[in-house]
């Protein structure tokens, strides 16, 4: 006779052949969400009429592709990292200046990651970011299609350098930053005691640089909290990436010039650069840092404490991919402590567990 009750705990049951669950979104995933991000880049650069910075961005993005095609016929490799190919080619077409000559940047793209791909890492996830390699060559190939910096030894004394640029018309001003400004610091910035002046909004939403990767601020703020918001990237790095760069920025930058102490310009710094960008995107992809939690903090002070001497207070037009290829090198560092930390834990743990046997053994 069948058994109603087993039957019914039987249909209660939820049988599947996945054994696995992910406690974090898979590189798929991860990388479907970037593509949608940068895209919303690609966007805002078309609203603003930015067709000259969007041709270098379809120049590389074709040339990573080519790079992938040239990879699947000298390998014989399926292409089943083809968005990951896709994202390296736009990170490198948006760190770019829009003026840079499109073929120059298709060849710069295509050769750096067939070579990264084909030859040196046979793959597309190395310990290093290839599209600040990229980046690189294209600053030693091209380097007067770069801005120059935008703050000089006299405004780096001044405790508002970035309202003075904002004044001088190197940072525009939208027609809506005055009535913004007004609205938040009379609703949120006055309960602390304190006012932003006019021209930061403008900065926020757009910078002008001629680097589409560092004009819009707000953009790659919002980006970021999609990006952080399900573990599949650590918070930890960028977090006190930012805060011991801002840190340093704020205390010694003037001081160092022969100004203040405590006087060094925090938005501005933040703001240009692309330090916001390449703290979201770029610092920290997969392979390129430590696995423990105290490597990454270690990680996190490095690249601050490297971004303050490489960019000092801002306006740097390559820094900060320089400050990305350090990183990389410096988690590799970090990686070698905590492969030899493992090894000195994991044989303590059998050394333990052997003692453990060998005394059972002896009573037995």
């Amino acid at each position: 006779m069948p058994n109603p009750l087993k039957e019914n705990k039987l249909k209660s049951c939820r049988m599947s052949v996945k054994p696995f669950v992910f406690n974090i979104p898979s590189i798929s995933a991860v990388s479907i969400r970037f593509i949608i991000l940068l895209s919303l880049q690609l966007v805002m650069l078309a609203a603003t009429k930015s067709y000259s910075a969007l041709i270098v961005i379809l120049a590389t993005l074709i040339g990573s592709l080519a790079a992938s095609a040239i990879n699947y016929f000298v390998n014989k490799e399926p292409a089943y990292n083809f968005m990951n190919i896709v994202i390296q080619g736009l990170f490198i077409g948006l760190l770019l200046p829009e003026s840079f000559p499109p073929f120059t940047a298709f060849f710069i793209s295509l050769a750096t990651i067939t070579v990264a791909r084909c030859v040196v890492f046979k793959g597309i996830n190395s310990w290093i970011n290839i599209a600040s390699i990229a980046i690189i060559i294209a600053w030693y190939i091209g380097r007067n299609y770069f801005p120059e910096f935008q703050v000089s030894t006299g405004i780096i004394n001044l405790r508002n350098s970035s309202v003075y640029l904002i004044e001088n018309g190197t940072f525009p001003i939208y027609s809506f930053d005055n009535s913004a400004t007004q609205f938040l610091n009379k609703f949120i910035f006055n309960l602390f005691k304190v006012n932003i002046p006019e021209g930061f909004i403008s900065l926020l939403w757009d910078s002008h640089s001629v680097i589409p990767a560092f004009r819009f601020n707000i953009l790659t703020i919002l980006s970021s909290i999609l990006i952080f918001s399900d573990n599949a990237f650590s918070l930890i790095i960028p977090s006190v990436f930012l805060f011991v760069y801002a840190l340093l920025v704020r205390l010694f930058v003037p001081f160092l010039f022969g100004g203040n102490l405590n006087q060094g310009d925090i938005l501005l710094a933040l703001l240009t650069s692309g330090v916001l960008f390449c703290s979201v995107f770029l610092l920290q992809w997969y392979g390129t840092i430590p696995v423990t939690v105290p490597g990454k903090f270690v990680l996190g002070f490095v690249s601050g404490v490297a971004a303050f001497i490489i960019i000092g207070c801002g306006t740097s037009p390559v820094g900060m991919v320089y400050t990305v290829l350090f990183t990389n090198i410096a988690s590799m560092v970090i990686r070698v402590f905590e492969e030899k930390y493992n090894e000195k834990v994991t044989a303590k743990v059998l050394s333990k567990y052997n003692a453990q046997i060998s005394a059972d053994n002896g009573a037995n």
